[in-house]
């Protein structure tokens, strides 16, 4: 493969076991899969614009695994890049610090911080634009590429426990950190089943995606802006509350929605996002 451009990825275990250089066995194997899954449905999302849940999918690119280095537990994961990002047009698209914040947001949302957005004024430029350069797709929609990462995720958080085979695992540049997995991400990557059960609650849509229909809510009862998306019995017919409530959020009028929800909660029951049912108009106040 002809590479345009090189990106190490640099996986630090820390604590533990890695503190003498090794990890346990299944644990360790289980964590490294599971990191380099990730990053293989992170970098195809980043080179066409698509999410896919097979790591083997992967184009215009290629992953190298390197070896463990001494001191803690260390290891590098080399990103090749053959061909310009579909979703971009920018020569510094195959650059190092776009393709790294691309990465980092996308591991950051899928390990609880919500609120994560691309930080290069490229990157950033490219989610804020309405509509692609011509020949271009638009780019992935991140909330939908965290919830595809988490299995991944939930393998790469194996060794992380209270028995203290490891601390935490550290995802970085050859110089800068990008994430940290901890006890904390560890709880959200393993979600609970979905409730059962409907709930109504009450909101108004922040921001919506026309392509993946995701959006995210600002839910009254939960004083927060929670992701959510159409479970598989709602009505298409309904999207059209979805715009109807962002526009009144962005001018300042009528946006409220009483929803028919499912709950998707963390390992210790914190509201990861809501699949939506149903929704109406809220009763004028």
């Amino acid at each position: 493969m002809d590479a345009l451009s090189e990106h190490r990825i640099k996986i630090k275990y820390i604590g533990g076991l890695a503190d003498e250089n090794v990890l346990p066995g299944y644990d360790g194997a289980t964590s490294i899969d599971g990191i380099t899954r990730a990053l293989h449905i992170a970098t195809h999302a980043y080179m066409t614009g698509e999410v896919t849940t097979r790591a083997t999918a992967l184009k215009k690119a290629s992953i190298q695994l390197k070896p463990a280095k001494q001191g803690s537990f260390i290891f590098e994961l080399i990103v090749l890049i053959e061909a310009y990002p579909a979703m971009s047009a920018l020569a510094a698209s195959v650059g190092g610090p776009m393709f790294y914040d691309f990465i980092k947001t996308a591991f950051r949302r899928a390990t609880g911080a919500l609120d994560a957005e691309p930080e290069t004024t490229s990157l950033r430029k490219i989610y804020e634009r309405k509509q692609p350069p011509p020949l271009k797709r638009p780019p992935v929609d991140f909330d939908e590429l965290s919830e595809t990462l988490e299995g991944s995720l939930q393998a790469a958080h194996r060794p992380i426990g209270a028995e203290g085979t490891i601390s935490s695992i550290t995802i970085g540049t050859p110089r800068n950190e990008l994430v940290t997995f901890n006890d904390e991400t560890k709880d959200w990557v393993n979600t609970q089943e979905e409730a059962v059960g409907l709930e109504v609650v009450r909101g108004n849509v922040t921001r919506y995606n026309s392509l993946s229909r995701n959006a995210r809510v600002f839910v009254d009862q939960f004083e927060r802006v929670i992701p959510i998306r159409p479970d598989a019995d709602f009505s298409v017919g309904d999207l059209s509350l979805l715009t109807w409530s962002l526009h009144g959020s962005n001018i300042g009028t009528r946006n409220k929605l009483d929803m028919r929800v499912r709950r998707v909660s963390s390992a210790s029951g914190k509201v990861k996002r809501l699949l939506l049912a149903d929704c109406q108009r809220a009763p004028e106040e």
